[in-house]
């Protein structure tokens, strides 16, 4: 399942596996038995917090971001 989280224009991007088991669990509201790995990247960029999508070099950067991410997740 992917996912994107923003604080102001700086994204952080995550795939988290939605096994039947981790749906159950969460469905439940228990916790599964074997922990979930979730990848995460957060950009390497100098300035992401202080101003995000502000600068043109960040900006592009953030837009790699978001098109490598649509290939993952399959969009």
């Amino acid at each position: 399942m992917p996912g994107i989280a923003l604080i102001g224009t700086a994204p952080t991007f995550y795939k988290v596996p939605d096994t039947a088991d981790l749906v159950r669990h969460i469905h439940h509201g228990t916790y599964p038995p074997h922990p979930t790995v979730v990848s995460v990247h957060v950009s390497d960029l100098l300035r992401r917090l202080s101003e995000g999508m502000k600068p043109l070099d960040n900006r592009q950067a953030i837009l790699r971001c978001y098109d490598a991410f649509k290939g993952i997740v399959g969009i």
